[in-house]
């Protein structure tokens, strides 16, 4: 399977409506391989959307003293997976600009507009990484190179930072350890 393909015609086609389009699209190119991969990575992306979009309206229904607590664990982790997409989507896929909005959950939590714009804009990675080390994230992502294990380690560490104060911070980092 081509990733490149796949996010081009994410692209194209993801947020139209000209699903005809598409479909006539990929019945020319009669790969049912591929069609099926392609609507994997579909429900994949609504999946995560929707788990991180139910997980940040939920954490609503939590007391003032969790709310808190919970809303910077995943709030942070939210912040990190969309920094990991971003990158992604530059490096593997040569996606950047308003396309890349799309991949990305909608929920900013330390991470101001005007530097998010930015770092999405950013035509490659060393800009990237340069505009990453004016925001909070700067110590995590330093380098790409392991960027899932510097992306697990500061989720961990928030966790571990929060569950002093909150014990459903606390279950939540059990649950975190043990199905990471």
């Amino acid at each position: 399977m081509n990733a490149a393909l796949v996010a081009k015609l994410r692209a194209r086609f993801g947020r139209s409506k000209d699903s005809k389009g598409l479909l006539r699209y990929l019945h020319n190119k009669s790969e049912t391989k591929f069609v099926a991969s392609y609507l994997n990575g579909l429900e994949t992306g609504i999946r995560d959307l929707h788990f991180y979009l139910t997980l940040w309206r939920g954490i609503k229904t939590l007391d003032k003293h969790h709310r808190i607590a919970m809303q910077r664990v995943l709030g942070t982790e939210i912040d990190l997976q969309n920094i990991l997409w971003i990158y992604r989507l530059k490096k593997y896929y040569g996606i950047s600009g308003d396309t890349t909005y799309g991949y990305l959950v909608p929920v900013r939590y330390r991470l101001p507009a005007d530097i998010f714009s930015r770092i999405i804009a950013c035509k490659d990675i060393t800009t990237m990484q340069s505009e990453l080390s004016t925001t909070i994230y700067h110590n995590v992502f330093k380098n790409f190179t392991n960027a899932e294990i510097c992306l697990i380690n500061a989720v961990k560490a928030r966790y571990l930072a929060e569950s002093h104060k909150s014990y459903i911070a606390l279950l939540c980092q059990y649950l975190y350890e043990v199905y990471r």
